[in-house]
This record gives structure tokens, sequence and C-alpha cells, in this order.
């Protein structure tokens, strides 16, 4: 039998609250409702409980900035079976909550063993709340899932479920300021939180802060809200209590205007509140979040890097720094990101001594690149990712004098930034008359410096070449840290753009393997045709940047032609067949991967899946096989595979004469076979010329860009002998 505890006693209006906030910042909250008044706590993990009146449950609502929901629970009882949650729901009282015309919703947490997913839970509560008020009145209330007249929250802990009233109604981060898809993923209540923890608040004698990475602008519009003394529930239009059968709205609608009252002038307070970002979508998401927040004219940012910014700096009135900078989720991500947290620390320590500083990150390497001592720090979660905020104070005897005294941008790499800017003017003209979007800029210019780096639009795509074993460790990690310290500043790429990887010889299934799970998906054009490439997820990104020309070569040649792609990769041969106007192609690879990432650069161009087909083969047991006849054909094959999936191992240096005789079988009279490979010591079968008409083409195929390096790939057109 289910036992019923309420947890409401509705004699003397007094509420036992459970109020939720970001794990790490229980006492916070906990502070901040004291602050209020509200004393009756005491906090768990990720919650403080609070027991008061309505006045005191609104002022929670209306005030706490750290809070994420506030609830009522109102019922909690043991369960043995599905039938139970559903009896132990229903014995509820809800004509005291609710009417059965409102509209619901329930969101239900956490399972057992007889609760096996939410959505049967929420269900099973939808049936017990439905059928209780058809007993009642013949009615039934509706679900509607966004913003409901009331939401039910149930939890579901081991064999105990406990039955809330949700009035807030919706995350108490959403301030009504920051529109709903916004780049930032920093949250606004805990962007608060981490602000009062780092010392800022109502009337805490500090009056200058800086965001030198602000993104969305979160920290500062935070900040100025509470120095200000703006309630952060002014902006929001809905709250769950609205519908909530004991809702007071006259008693709300006069803490409301209470709350409009205590706004502070902002010229009287003397405050600054200032912030940077080089990235131009970050900033117009800050702008239009300070204008929706009231605050133009209070917050100043600025599209710049915060190194080449004058900031407005009173170096006698104490002040805050406070950010947070982009993590790293791959070790290429933080080699590229050290350069960023060395010249932040450089910067504060430079800038602003005698302040506090806090930033927040992931990477605890990364804190240590800051040339300061840390007080303390909290771990938070900040959109699923496990971090720490961490407090510097900048005073003498927590800074590390011998750190700061050595210099970021080292002789090396400005060298390296000079040849980077020098290389980039060259190509300025030829990228910006062709509209190229993705180039390769350096390849191993200065062999000290054994880096490919391709610039896709806003990115940069940096492979790193296996250094000799002669070469040592350190010297080696050294010259990439100059690399990637180099390359934001030459470039004007933000620090998190950059993407590192190492390239070795892959053999195998190797090449097809992943090295990350993020998926980093972006869409670039060449010619008229559209691309989907990933900078993180394989060491390729999808583009082989060279073929350019080639790839410009079969348009111009294919319209009309059945065009035959062999060792397709990702198709973009076929998409530039497609858009020359080839009257069908077919692309034949043997892997899953790739072939299917060939159908979606194929659909993503609009042309026919009847005309343009993808086949996963091995290409040359396919080629035996076929009878097939093409007036096009282009083949590009790996230098070396053993593959599992392939009958046989391919060396192209021993094997391409075979394979080409093959693919000559099913080239049309008149038709034309462009061969393509990358060995840089690959000599053609001399017996080739004399059954083909054979030209070498090498020559005509490298752009601007490639034009260094002749050895990247050798290409010939090859015809049947008239």
């Amino acid at each position: 039998m289910s036992t019923i505890l309420q947890t409401t006693d509705s004699a003397s209006q007094v509420y036992a609250l459970e109020i939720t906030c970001p794990l790490g910042l229980e006492n916070v909250l906990e502070k901040e409702l004291h602050d209020e008044g509200l004393t009756q706590t005491r906090f768990g993990e990720g919650q403080v409980k609070l027991t008061t009146d309505l006045e005191g449950m609104y002022k929670a609502c209306l005030w706490s900035r750290v809070a994420t929901r506030v609830m009522l629970p109102i019922a909690n009882f043991k369960i043995d079976s599905a039938d139970e949650l559903y009896d132990g729901v229903k014995a509820i009282k809800w004509s005291d909550h609710m009417s059965a015309s409102d509209t619901i919703a329930i969101d239900c947490h956490g399972t057992n063993h007889h609760i096996r997913n939410t959505q049967f839970g929420a269900v099973r509560a939808k049936d017990a709340i439905a059928d209780y008020f058809v007993e009642l009145s013949g009615e039934r209330p509706n679900v509607q899932k966004e913003q409901p007249d009331v939401r039910i929250a149930l939890r579901i802990k081991r064999e105990v479920v406990t039955v809330s009233i949700d009035l807030s109604g919706e995350s108490m981060h959403r301030r009504g300021y920051r529109q709903q898809g916004s780049m930032a993923p920093l949250k606004e209540n805990l962007a608060a939180g981490l602000l009062m923890r780092a010392g800022w608040g109502r009337d805490c004698g500090l009056t200058q802060l800086i965001d030198p990475m602000c993104g969305s602008a979160t920290f500062l519009v935070e900040a100025a809200m509470m120095s200000l003394d703006i309630a952060p529930g002014l902006g929001r239009q809905y709250w769950g209590f609205k519908g909530w059968k004991q809702h007071d709205h006259r008693m709300w609608q006069q803490l409301m205007d209470f709350a409009k009252n205590r706004k502070k002038d902002p010229a009287e307070l003397g405050l600054r509140f200032q912030g940077t970002d080089r990235d131009q979508r970050a900033i117009a998401a800050a702008r239009e979040s300070i204008k929706r927040a009231g605050m133009v004219g209070v917050i100043d940012v600025a599209m710049t890097p915060f190194q080449e910014h004058e900031f407005n700096i009173n170096p006698e009135l104490p002040g805050l720094v406070i950010t947070n900078p982009p993590y790293g989720e791959r070790m290429g991500d933080e080699m590229a990101l050290i350069a960023l947290y060395r010249q932040l620390g450089e910067w504060v320590v430079s800038h602003v001594r005698g302040w506090q500083f806090m930033m927040l990150t992931s990477n605890d390497h990364l804190a240590r690149q800051i040339p300061a001592r840390p007080e303390k720090s909290t771990r938070v979660i900040n959109g699923g990712i496990e971090c720490r905020a961490y407090i510097f104070p900048l005073l003498e005897g927590r800074i590390k004098e011998d750190v700061v005294a050595q210099s970021v941008m080292t002789p090396g790499a400005q060298m390296f930034a000079n040849r980077l800017q020098k290389n980039v003017k060259k190509m300025k003209k030829w990228v910006d008359s062709n509209k190229i979007q993705c180039y390769r800029v350096y390849d191993a210019d200065m062999p000290e410096y054994a880096v490919a780096i391709d610039i896709y639009q806003d990115w940069a795509h940096v492979q790193e070449y296996q250094a000799p074993k002669s070469v040592d460790p350190e010297k080696a990690k050294q010259r990439l840290f100059e690399v990637m310290s180099a390359i934001p500043t030459a470039l004007n790429i933000a620090e998190s753009n950059v993407i590192l990887k190492q390239r070795q010889r892959q053999s195998g299934k190797e090449q097809y393997e992943k090295l990350d799970q993020s998926k980093h998906e972006m869409i670039v054009e060449e010619y008229g045709c559209d691309f989907i490439v990933n900078l993180k997820d394989y060491l390729d990104t999808g583009l082989f940047l060279d073929h350019r020309p080639v790839r410009k070569l079969i348009q111009d040649r294919a319209n009309g032609k059945r065009f035959l792609n062999l060792f397709c990769y990702t198709a973009t041969a076929s998409v530039h067949a497609g858009q020359g106007g080839a009257r069908s192609s077919l692309s034949v690879d043997m892997s899953n991967t790739y072939t299917e990432w060939a159908r979606r650069n194929i659909e993503l161009n609009e042309f026919s899946e009847r005309n343009h087909q993808v086949e996963r083969a091995d290409c040359i047991e396919w080629l035996k096989q076929s009878r097939d006849v093409f007036d096009l054909i282009f083949m590009d094959p790996p230098t070396f595979s053993n593959s599992k999936k392939m009958a046989d191992v391919l060396d192209i240096q021993r094997d391409h004469g075979d394979l080409l005789r093959l693919a000559m079988a099913r080239l049309a009279k008149g038709g034309e076979l462009i061969f393509s490979n990358n060995y840089r010591r690959f000599i053609l079968d001399a017996d080739l010329e004399q059954e083909f008409e054979v030209k070498n083409i090498t020559h005509e195929t490298f752009d601007p860009d490639f034009d260094r390096n002749s050895k990247i790939h050798q290409c010939y057109v090859i015809k049947h002998k008239s």
C-alpha cells in the first residue's frame, strides 16, 4: 500500500521548496537567498531546500540569479510497480493545485526496475491525473509541452517517487535578454554564480569588469544586472506558478513593481563593463543581448583580440577580469590553445595587477599556463563538460615573475608568422579573384617547421609531418608550439578554430578510422560545387586540395559524358562532373565511411540518385567484372593498401600497369582516362605509352598554393590510340 506524505502545510501557507542550481554553486545560492531574507534553508547536492511563505517563494523566483528551478514537492511515496505509480499520483488532491481545464506538461526524471524509461513514467502520471479529473468533473486536462498552465515534475529514485509543481515553469537561466539558439554555451545562472564566487555583486566595491573573450556577453550582462540591482526575473514572460491555483496575482504584481523601482542609475555608480572577442558572430550576439537587456551605453564590446584592444582601465580602482576561454577537446586543440592561455595570463598580470581574475576551463594543463598561483577553484558543469573556475588574485607574491619574463612570441614563432603573412599576401589576389574558400597556405616551406597548413573558410587545418628519429622530441615540440602560437595572429583566425593533426603513413583500414567523435562538419564551395568537409574526425578532411585543378578539368570535360570515378573517396570529382553536365556518373570505393559521405555530397548538390550512383566495392574486382563503358574516367588510387576488404595488396608502383589496362577496357573509343597518384617516386610503366596515347599533365594541375611542391601528385591523361 502506498503512503502519501504531503509536504505542503496549506493551513499556515508555509511551503517546503526545493530550489535547484548548477552543481558547485549550492552555497552561493544559499547566501543570495539569505540576502533576500529567506533564511530557513539547508543545502544538498545541486539544490537548496527553503521553507517559506508565498511571498518568499515569489522572491526566490524573482530575485535568485543562481537558481535553475523552484520546485514545490506536493507528495512522495514508495512504489513496487507501475500500477503503484499510477495510484500514488492519482491519490494526490490535484484540485488544490489546478483545474481540469488547465494544460499540463509532465517531466519525468529517473528510472527503476518498474519504470524503465522516463517517457513511460510521464505517461502513467498523465493518465492518473486525467482519470482523477474525469472522476471529479467529467473533464480532463490537455497536454501542452511548451509553456503549459501547470508543469509537473516526477522524480524517481530507487523505490521513492517525488511529485512536484514546477513553479518556475522553465529553467530560470532564461532571463529573456538572450535569443534562443544563441551560440554561447554559458548559461546565465552559471555565469551569475561564478561572478558571485569571484566577489562581484551589489555594493561589492568593484566598479570595473572586463571579459577579454566575452562571447555573447553573458558575464558582462549578468554583472551589470547585479550592480544595478535588476531582478533577473523581471524580463521573463512565463512562470509556472501563474497557472497554479494558489497563485496570488496581486502579491506578485506588487513584488514586480517594487523590483522595477529598485533599479539603480549606472552613471551614479561609475561602473565600467568591457568585453572583446575576435569572432564576428559572437560580437553580433553580444550586442543583441546588450540591447535586449537595456544595457546599451552601460556595456562596451569590441570585435578585436584582447591583446590588441585598448581597454579603459582606472588603475586606482579595483576590478575583476572574468572569462570563459575555449577549452580544447583533443590533444591538438590543446596545443593550439596553450599560446592563447599564455597570452591571456601575460595580459592580466601586465595590465590589471591588483585585480581579481577568474577563468573557467576544463583543462588543468591550460590553467597552469596562467603565470599566477590560484587561490581556489570551484568544480562546475558547463554544457555537460566538467570544468573548474580558478580564482587568481593578481597580487605580489602570487604572480610567477619568472614565467612572466618569458616572451610568448619567441623569435622562431615570429619568423614563422612572418612567413605565413608573406604567403597570404602572395596568394591574396588569386584567392579573391577565384573565390577560393579552401587552400594551402604553408607546406613545410621552412624544413625545421614541418607542417602543412590548409585554410577552410575561417578555420586552419594543421598537419604535422612526423619528425625523423634524429630530431630531438623536445625541440620538435617547441617548434610545433611556435607554429601554433603564430597561426592565430598571422592568419587572423581564432585560436579555437585551429585544428592540429599528425600525419603518419596509414595502411589498410587505419585511413578510415575516426580520430575523434566531435563530427565537426561544414560546407565549402568550389567552382559552383558544395562539399561536406570534416576537420576533426578523420585524418583527411574529405577534400584533397591539391586536386582542385583536376576536378575543374573534369568539370570542363564532362558535358554529356558517362563518368566513372574509381577510388572515389568522397566523390568530389563526381560532383564536379555533375556540375559540368555529365549524363551520368558512377562512384566506386570500398569504404563504407566514404561511400556514405559520397552519397551525401551528391545529394547536397541535388543531383539525381538515379543518374549519379555510388557503389561500395573493391575497385580492382569491380573492373574485372564490369562490362559497362564510360566516356570519362578518373582514377586516383592510394599508394599502398592492404585492406582486408581487398582481394589483394595494392602497390601502385608495381600494380598501376595492370590497373590502368583494366580501366582502359571500360573506356569508350574517343574517351579519356585521367590517372593521378601521390607516390613521390612514381615512374610510369613505359609499355603503357606504347599501348595508349599518354600525356603527362602534372605541371598543368597545380594551383598557386601547391606550386612549391611539384611531387605532391602526378597526373596523366590516357586515351586509346586512334
